[in-house]
């Protein structure tokens, strides 16, 4: 990562080059390893998160194509239910309408 880059004493000698004094170019130069390594360390954790974030968000899209799957199946079935019904209501109907218009015809011609 950066930190595994970052040479403290090639930073203090060029912060000494640019006029710093050695102590203060000592301390810059170990609170930038510091600062370095922080953020090595910030962006490893921010790694792990996004993966185990990844992995739920996979976990929930699976289920939610799972709940998906199964609600679609109720619907189709709940479709062949009513169709069901639908066709037992209608020949219930033409049954009575016969048996009306039977009666109807029996009373009109006795």
């Amino acid at each position: 990562m950066v930190a595994a880059n970052f040479d403290a004493h090639q930073y203090a000698r060029r912060l000494i080059d640019a006029g710093f004094s050695p102590s203060q170019a000592d301390v810059l130069a170990e609170t930038t390893g510091e600062i370095m390594l922080e953020i090595t360390s910030v962006a490893t954790a921010v790694e792990k998160l996004e993966c185990k974030m990844t992995a739920e968000f996979e976990k929930q899209r699976a289920y939610t194509d799972k709940v998906v799957a199964e609600l679609r199946q109720a619907m189709a079935e709940q479709g062949q239910n009513m169709m069901r019904w639908i066709l037992l209501v209608g020949a219930a109907f033409g049954l009575i309408q016969t048996g009306l218009l039977t009666a109807i015809v029996v009373k009109l011609l006795f």
